[in-house]
């Protein structure tokens, strides 16, 4: 009962604060943006509260929105407390906010479905009063609510952060490479790749002269891929035995400083960051695109990871660690950023210790990019060099980012999601055969 009221008590106090002020925008011409409150079901109503309270503060930590409460909403149309409760996803009440100068609405829900936990996210453009994007993240436990909301604000919003509040370009409508162009591009390299300048080096590390990226040798093997702790997600399961080939896999995740010298741009959000720090706020597609580049140019054969070789790496080699470096989540700080000490920001590369095999980042900073479809029933029997299902509509990503809490940026995590989208805490990290 004690332990029960200081969780509500932790939910309500900053519910209680971010309902009588709105964000501050530090001065920045920022679009006004609604919060409604979470509607708890088979859920206790102050779960609901607190989420919510959560929902505004994700939201003010990212300084792209003045961000209102319902409350706030409230006082400043007028209206009763019996109007607000009927909710504000009707085309009447979104055309009155935008009215007010509130440019988006979120709304949603927290559920409990046996024994999971489902929080569902909602965004509405109030300009034409529709639905513009959903997000539904699901859990074991109610100690994981927190993080569900944390990764949901994150994937409800940052497409549209990347995509409106940056460059106004389009995702969606971007035309990707086809993976037969893919082949053909690469195929013509064949003649004139410089295969010497790896196998020399045998297991030697190895540095790419362009752009100065490191690479490490990975000796390959076999392992128990998936949720070898139990406390993971259905995608996660069952554990079976995988086998991987020897490759070369970047020490960091690709930097900003790097992307600019292969694309002449540089797409992240939080440009401030500097050189060092990984790029992100680039899709799947995007990935190709500068792998392409790149392999022209450096005359190699540059390719994103394989979701096996990416866990593999990771852990150590494929031992059973739940995070990049260690299975203690009291030292989880010391090899990775996430939401409890990135400060809600990306960090240059190689500031945590690297994992058993001297890769940095690969638990946390960015989300990083793998070649393979995403498929959620995928784990089914042994396999060697597994690609991933043949076909899909999502690719796979690894790894959590800082936005994200310790249960998501563990080493068996999966997660899928559109090919065209990018968002602010979305990387990648290369891969070179080895020979």
């Amino acid at each position: 009962m004690e332990g029960e009221m200081k969780r509500t008590s932790l939910f309500l106090i900053p519910f209680m604060v971010l309902t009588i002020f709105p964000s501050l925008s530090n001065g920045k011409e920022v679009p006004k943006i609604a919060v409604w409150d979470l509607v708890p079901r088979e859920v206790k109503s102050s779960y609901a509260q607190g989420l919510t309270s959560i929902v505004v503060s994700e939201i003010a930590k990212l300084k792209m929105f003045e961000v209102y409460s319902q409350e706030n909403v409230r006082t400043l149309a007028g209206w009763t407390a019996e109007r607000m409760k009927l909710g504000c996803t009707e085309t009447q009440c979104l055309i009155a906010l935008g009215q007010m100068d509130i440019a988006k609405l979120i709304s949603g829900s927290v559920d409990k479905i046996g024994n999971r936990y489902i929080v569902s996210l909602n965004l509405f453009d109030t300009g034409n009063a529709k639905a513009e994007n959903a997000v539904s993240e699901l859990g074991g436990s109610e100690n994981e609510l927190i993080d569900l909301v944390q990764l949901a604000v994150g994937k409800l919003l940052f497409h549209y952060k990347y995509t409106d509040q940056k460059t106004g370009k389009n995702i969606s409508s971007a035309e990707p490479l086809t993976e037969t162009e893919l082949e053909e591009a690469f195929g013509k390299l064949a003649e004139k790749e410089r295969k010497t300048d790896i196998t020399s080096e045998g297991m030697k590390p190895f540095r790419d002269l362009l752009t100065g990226m490191e690479f490490v040798f990975i000796h390959g093997g076999c392992f128990e891929m998936g949720d070898s702790f139990g406390d993971g997600n259905t995608d996660e399961k069952p554990v079976h035995e995988v086998c991987v080939s020897d490759f070369y896999l970047g020490k960091y995740a690709v930097t900003q400083g790097q992307w600019r010298a292969v694309m002449g741009n540089n797409p992240s959000y939080l440009d401030e960051c500097g050189n060092d720090c990984p790029v992100e706020s680039i899709s799947w597609n995007d990935a190709q695109e500068f792998i392409l580049k790149l392999t022209q140019r450096a005359g190699k054969r540059f390719r994103l990871p394989t979701e096996a070789e990416w866990e593999y790496a990771a852990r150590n080699g494929g031992k059973r660690e739940k995070w990049a470096g260690t299975s203690k989540e009291s030292e989880l700080g010391e090899y990775a950023w996430y939401s409890n000490n990135s400060g809600s920001k990306t960090h240059p590369v190689g500031q945590k210790r690297a994992n058993g095999l001297g890769l940095h980042d690969m638990s946390g900073n960015v989300w990083e990019w793998c070649q393979d479809w995403y498929g959620w029933d995928y784990y089914q029997g042994s396999a060697n060099n597994p690609q991933g299902p043949s076909s899909g509509d999502r690719r796979v990503l690894r790894g959590g980012s800082w936005l994200t809490g310790a249960k998501n940026v563990r080493t068996a995590l999966r997660t899928g999601l559109d090919p065209r989208v990018g968002f602010a805490n979305y990387g990648l990290r290369l891969v070179l055969p080895s020979r």
